[in-house]
């Protein structure tokens, strides 16, 4: 199996590709269909581009979210202030 596979975006992306096939090809053949794709994937510079842009970008999972103007109250309301001022 390649070892991108292992990704599971990756792997729903190859599978909904090879989903036509299913229940038409034997399951040796769709399992080859898939590890030709992801040794394209893996092995061509251009596709490995395409896959790289098309992958989601991790998620901070903390749960902070930054905001503008978060932070010590007080300075907020100073900033709002001297904006308000034209400071």
């Amino acid at each position: 199996m390649n070892p991108l596979l292992a990704d599971p975006w990756i792997a729903a992306q190859i599978d909904a590709a090879v989903a036509p096939y299913r229940g038409r090809l034997p399951a040796a053949e769709i399992a080859w269909m898939r590890d030709q794709l992801a040794e394209v994937l893996a092995g061509d510079e251009s596709a490995a581009r395409v896959l790289r842009r098309a992958h989601p970008r991790p998620v901070d999972e903390s749960g902070v979210v930054a905001t503008a103007g978060s932070g010590d109250a007080a300075a907020d309301t100073a900033g709002r202030e001297r904006a308000r001022r034209g400071a």
